[in-house]
């Protein structure tokens, strides 16, 4: 252990993560250095999150972890294994800031996102709330929400954006400049040029303070641009790590197969025939006066794919929200074959929605979750033809075996994403919103589930609406597309054609 205390940032040694029969993570040597940003690269379920969860001691308690771990914060060095509950609340947030994946699982839904910046500032700091709102002001514009900062202050999470709420955790995690950050995919949920931004912001503040910045991501093109070293890892094993240059450059199979799963525009367009979904002149306006859609139409043919792109709280998840009536427009009408839908669920319509873990019920294992559906949707299947559905659809979308007994908070963000998908298809639906549905998955897995989901539309002519910010994924399944901004349909920017 004497050579490790000579290190600035995280040294581990002979790490493990496993269950009582299991081997979940091993580490033989790993070292993330002050003022450097280290990626952690991988496909779902490879030990990515476990690793930033056992630094900032929150492993599970149905996990063991062993082995030497040094962490060196400022003034302090501690081993995250051996830690009372005690110490860490003068640790977290103070020295360890994390941003975690899915923000609205980690904002208190009965706070005002206010009230929950200030809650984590007070914490460690001892100032007037005018001085406390100062500092959360400012951090909030260095994440992108100077603009909005007043109306974020007096919101609830869900009221939100997916984007918004990324950028609310990201400013909570970073408040007290800790010296060490953690980030589990923290730009999922925004489009390109907030993504650039906020990461931009972050690993500025990063070199500045001369902090350790550890970087969880399954987003190739960024990583290359900003990481200083990339660590691969695969079924919880170490496959490479080192520099951009080696990594990327040099790669090894596994890494070449990562990049060769990058999307490719679609080639063979669906053309425009008979109409299957109508949506005339929708517009949305909230009591308070919020406009959040303007004269939105589309018209889509039996087995198209529209992609819905645009920045984050521009509308698109509103939009499907109101296809799937969980919101009512203020205007307009929407008819499939003709026919006006109800304005009570269902509609008709599936959506596989932008957060997975909260849209799952975390008593429910994946069985109990696909069983409970298929009894509403099929009552007259046996438990034979039940199990069988079950099995078709969670292998469709490559849902591991393993976690069919599991519950959601036993498996990662990409495995609860492809439950998501699993759940909405077994309802055999004509229509699927995707809202971000690929975001969370790395490319391999993200290429197979886009190849399942273009499968079942040849099948089925299936009609899906793609909602996502990632462009290069939108002219991957789309045979048209829209861009939203402030809840028009506009141009898109020329900026976003060089994507």
């Amino acid at each position: 252990m004497q050579s490790l205390a000579v290190l600035m940032g995280i040294t581990i040694d002979n790490f493990v993560i496993q269950t009582s029969n299991a081997e979940l993570l091993r580490l033989p040597h790993w070292n993330a250095k002050a003022g450097k940003i280290h990626s952690i690269i991988g496909e779902s379920g490879s030990g990515k999150s476990l690793l930033l969860k056992t630094i900032m001691g929150l492993l599970p308690a149905s996990l063991k972890a062993k082995g030497d771990i040094l962490v060196k914060a400022a003034d302090m060095e501690f081993n995250p294994l051996n830690c009372s509950q005690d110490k860490w609340l003068s640790i977290r947030g103070k020295e360890i800031g994390m941003i975690f994946q899915e923000p609205l699982s980690a904002l208190n839904p009965q706070m005002r996102c206010g009230s929950q910046l200030e809650e984590a500032w007070f914490v460690h700091q001892k100032s007037t709330k005018a001085e406390s709102k100062q500092a959360i002001f400012h951090r909030l514009g260095q994440v992108g929400l100077k603009d909005i900062a007043d109306r974020v202050w007096g919101s609830y999470p869900h009221q939100l954006s997916g984007g918004q709420r990324q950028r609310v955790m990201i400013a909570m995690s970073t408040l007290h400049n800790p010296p060490i950050i953690l980030a589990d995919e923290p730009t999922t949920a925004l489009d390109y040029f907030s993504r650039k931004t906020v990461l931009e912001d972050l690993i500025k503040l990063v070199k500045d303070l001369g902090s350790t910045l550890i970087w969880v991501s399954h987003e190739l093109d960024v990583v290359q641009e900003y990481a200083d070293t990339i660590t691969v890892l695969r079924k919880g094993e170490l496959i490479d790590s080192g520099s951009v240059q080696h990594v990327i450059h040099e790669p090894h199979p596994y890494v070449a197969e990562l990049l060769k799963a990058l999307p490719l525009p679609k080639v063979d367009l669906i053309p425009d025939g008979e109409p299957q979904l109508e949506v005339k002149d929708i517009g949305k306006v909230y009591p308070n006066k919020t406009r959040a859609l303007q004269g939105i139409n589309i018209n889509l043919t039996k087995g198209q794919t529209l992609g819905i792109v645009g920045t984050s709280g521009s509308g698109k998840s509103t939009l499907a929200k109101i296809l799937v009536a969980l919101e009512r427009p203020t205007e307009g009408t929407i008819s499939i074959n003709g026919v006006p839908i109800s304005e009570v669920p269902p509609t008709g319509i599936q959506m596989v929605f932008q957060d997975p873990f909260s849209s799952l019920n975390r008593r429910h294992t994946a069985i109990q979750a696909m069983d409970e559906i298929l009894r509403v949707r099929f009552p007259s299947l046996n438990n034979s033809e039940r199990e069988s559905k079950m099995h078709r659809w969670l292998e469709g979308v490559d849902f591991p075996g393993h976690l069919w007994n599991k519950r959601p908070t036993e498996m990662s963000g990409g495995q609860r994403q492809r439950l998501c998908i699993a759940k909405a298809l077994c309802t055999e639906p004509d229509m699927l919103i995707l809202d971000e549905a690929v975001a969370a998955l790395d490319p391999i897995v993200q290429q197979q589930v886009l190849e399942t989901l273009e499968k079942l539309q040849h099948e089925n002519g299936l009609v899906y609406l793609f909602i996502t910010h990632d462009l290069q994924v939108a002219k991957h399944v789309s045979d048209k597309w829209i861009y939203l901004d402030k809840g028009r349909v506009s141009e898109l920017p020329k900026e976003w054609m060089n994507i």
